[in-house]
């Protein structure tokens, strides 16, 4: 029988492919993870990986051509390039080449990928089923998107305008942790995430969302029990890395490398 192969994702935003990561070492994959030039390189010359899977804008690359600099390095694995133009699919001696055309990629193709590499040696494992996500906003648009965002990492999202109900939800649906908008008309986010703590015995963390990334919004929140304040500005990874870490059913190594990002 065939070892368990090495993979090795070399990215400089490896936050998109966590749940790739998670799903292959559930499947039994050994995972190295890099975010420059050089530290991809020393795992290389370390532990040489089975698969690179690697962004062709990777930190450091300045004029090298990560591809033929990959292919040379380890003639014997599989390379897929994260592109952020598209180049023709090919192959080359001694392993093959996948390009996956420009970027951003989803996870599913990206995870098809990997398994079309390596997936001869890797077993089949149950993918656990996530956490749901409360998430209560006065802008029905914001509440749509986090709906659509979230859903299609796997989460189960309840979304409320109206904070009442969201309270009166919490018994029945259990959720991992609460989005709440920090600036509601009547009952405002801080009000509710006292509320939130007491309804779930403090069992329910819960993150703030604000137009306001003011130091006076930070201590408000932190003050008010929050274990997280999330500017609606950040953009969308930075809240998919909270979730992810309050949420998701991350393996150790996964949720070690996000406490410390966070």
């Amino acid at each position: 029988m065939l070892p368990p192969p090495t993979i090795l994702f070399a990215d400089r935003d490896l936050s998109w492919s966590r749940s790739v990561r998670a799903e292959l070492r559930r499947r039994g994959a050994q995972i190295e993870m890099a975010t420059t030039v050089d530290e991809a390189l020393h795992q290389v010359a370390t532990s040489p990986p089975d698969l690179v899977i690697l962004d062709d804008d990777l930190d450091g690359r300045g004029e090298l051509d990560l591809a033929e600099l990959f292919q040379s390095a380890l003639p014997d694995a599989s390379l897929v390039l994260l592109e952020s133009r598209p180049r023709p699919a090919g192959k080359r001696d001694g392993g093959p080449l996948f390009c996956s055309g420009p970027r951003p990629i989803a996870s599913d193709t990206l995870l098809s990928l990997a398994l079309g590499a390596v997936g001869h040696r890797l077993h089949e494992a149950p993918t656990p089923k996530k956490g749901t996500v409360l998430c209560v906003d006065d802008d029905p648009k914001f509440l749509k998107s986090m709906t659509r965002m979230l859903g299609r990492r796997g989460y189960r999202v309840l979304t409320f305008e109206d904070p009442e109900l969201a309270l009166e939800a919490i018994p029945s649906a259990q959720p991992a942790m609460a989005l709440v908008d920090i600036m509601m008309p009547g009952q405002g986010g801080l009000e509710l995430a006292e509320k939130i703590r007491q309804a779930s015995h403090d069992q329910v963390p819960v993150v703030f969302l604000t137009a306001l990334g003011t130091d006076e919004a930070y201590y408000e929140g932190h003050q008010h029990g929050a274990r997280y304040l999330v500017e609606k500005t950040a953009g969308a990874q930075k809240l998919i890395d909270v979730v992810d870490y309050l949420a998701g059913d991350l393996d150790p190594v996964e949720r070690e490398f996000l406490r410390e990002k966070l």
